[in-house]
């Protein structure tokens, strides 16, 4: 390979760790040493015993039990450091595996230049098994290091043409030529399968543009178990920076991420309550517009539902009504006159205990037709309620399952739905509770059991819609009668008459 300049050897580096912060630590190190034509010329593995709980055993495997017996990183630091010295280094995501290992090289008093390395993750932009998947290379395995570094080297000879910097190899100081103390593999280990976060199997094939590949795996890691701390924040914060991603990079980041989670989750043909509730909490952590999430599943998850339009049913009419000719039908004078005459009740604005929303298109994204969404009051078009109040008979709708509001916690980051929308939302953990919150888990939190947390938290904002212009504002839910308009109507009526 033209690249590797005046190297002999390349050097594949895969890594598994107790997390993905610079606290945390290696619990598995493969080294596959190849020469300049992909041949396979040396390997080596070991696992390591970081001293601490090994984190996330859904992901590598290991248990406590299994590294008891594996060496420290000191004890292998020289031998991997002399293996290293003089080789182009290659990894998938290789910031992260120099970034960690060059972590422990330093509490090993080791110091590591790495050097120009390859990078495969941002010649394909997706996660190794996807990358190898496309281009026919049969892994030996997953999450394990020797796999991965294996499969990374074969995928590295696969895209080499998306490659054109010169490389320069890994400087190690000081350079011991030393054996290692003692190396521990998995041969021989029975291994445990712990089922993996829902929304970390979404992701599994989620792609990422090329610049913001790393963001996104680091993304995907962070946000599986459906909380976002301080700390993991500071870090997609740091390397946002070091990437050179502004706000609208992150942003945009943040979106694709969504969208892959959404494309995986659609692939069945059926959202179900928990696949919906995790995805609308994905959303909240990403401080993402869940109406992301909801215009793409709402389809996957209406039910038709047959509606009695008997006496006192609560009705709510919303967007613009056409009759056979292209005119437009009047709400007030025809609509609601209609409703009332058959002995329905007529709203304005939705509320939450309206029974039906009859809307010009049922598709729409009006607020109306959201609102009754997400709480799971049926929905029905002009032309079906129409001909059904005409017939006496009930009219068919469609209904969604309500799933309440994504919120996450302003103290720890935990995720979880909420009957309502607050402003400075506390889970039950942080407020003192003795019900579990939503750390670590998977399983969404039901509204039954926030309930109580939810009437402690302090006035949610309301979303009010103008009588006059259409346009909705927010402000501070309060007591007392709504305003009808908006702050800019009552400002030009004020300019208008000349009012103070």
């Amino acid at each position: 390979m033209s690249l590797l300049g005046g190297a002999d050897r390349i050097a594949v580096i895969d890594v598994e760790t107790t997390g993905l912060y610079n606290v945390d630590r290696v619990v598995e190190l493969a080294i596959v040493t190849m020469d300049s034509t992909g041949t396979v010329v040396d390997e080596f593995e070991t696992l390591i015993n970081p001293h601490r709980d090994p984190g996330p055993t859904w992901i590598h495997g290991l248990t406590p039990t299994m590294l008891a017996g594996a060496p420290g990183f000191d004890d292998i630091a020289a031998h991997v450091a002399a293996r290293l010295h003089g080789a182009v280094v290659v990894g998938h995501n290789l910031r992260f595996d120099t970034r960690m290992i060059g972590n422990e090289f330093g509490r090993a008093n080791i110091g590591i230049d790495w050097g120009t390395g390859l990078d495969t993750l941002r010649a394909t932009g997706c996660k190794l098994e996807v990358a190898c998947a496309e281009y026919g290379i049969v892994p030996d395995g997953a999450h394990r290091a020797l796999f991965d570094a294996r499969a990374t080297g074969r995928l590295l000879f696969a895209v080499a043409d998306a490659f054109s910097r010169a490389c320069l190899p890994v400087v190690a100081k000081p350079l011991r030529h030393s054996p290692p103390r003692r190396v521990l593999t998995r041969d021989g280990v029975i291994e445990i399968d712990v089922g993996a976060p829902y929304l970390a199997s979404l992701a599994r094939g989620v792609h990422a543009d090329v610049d913001v590949a790393s963001y996104a795996i680091l993304l995907d890691r962070a946000v599986a178990d459906l909380q976002l701390t301080a700390e993991e924040r500071h870090e997609l914060t740091a390397l946002a920076t070091e990437l050179g991603l502004d706000d609208h990079g992150r942003k945009r980041a943040h979106r694709e991420f969504l969208d892959g989670l959404i494309d995986a989750a659609l692939e069945d043909g059926v959202v179900t309550e928990v696949e919906q509730e995790q995805l609308c909490r994905a959303a909240a952590l990403l401080e993402l517009d869940v109406n992301v999430v909801t215009r793409r599943t709402n389809a996957y998850r209406l039910t038709p539902e047959s509606i009695g339009l008997d006496a006192g049913l609560i009705v709510c009419f919303t967007g613009t009504v056409l009759d056979d000719f292209g005119n437009q039908i009047d709400r007030e004078s025809v609509l609601e006159c209609e409703a009332r005459q058959h002995g329905l009740v007529p709203i304005d604005r939705f509320r939450k205990d309206c029974g039906l929303v009859i809307a010009a298109d049922t598709a729409s994204e009006s607020k109306k037709v959201r609102e009754a969404r997400r709480l799971g009051v049926p929905v029905a078009s002009v032309a079906d309620y129409r001909a059904a109040l005409c017939a006496g008979r009930p009219v068919m709708g469609t209904r969604a399952v309500p799933n309440g509001v994504a919120q996450v916690c302003i103290e720890c980051g935990a995720s979880w739905m909420a009957v309502r929308r607050s402003s400075k939302p506390l889970c039950t953990s942080c407020r003192g509770g003795t019900t579990q919150g939503s750390r670590g888990a998977d399983a969404p939190i039901t509204t039954s059991r926030v309930k109580p947390v939810v009437a402690q938290q302090p006035p949610a904002i309301q979303t009010l819609e103008c009588s006059q212009c259409n346009c909705t504002w927010e402000r501070p839910r309060s007591r007392g009668r709504r305003p009808l308009r908006c702050p800019g109507c009552l400002d030009a009526e004020k300019s208008t008459s000349g009012a103070p």
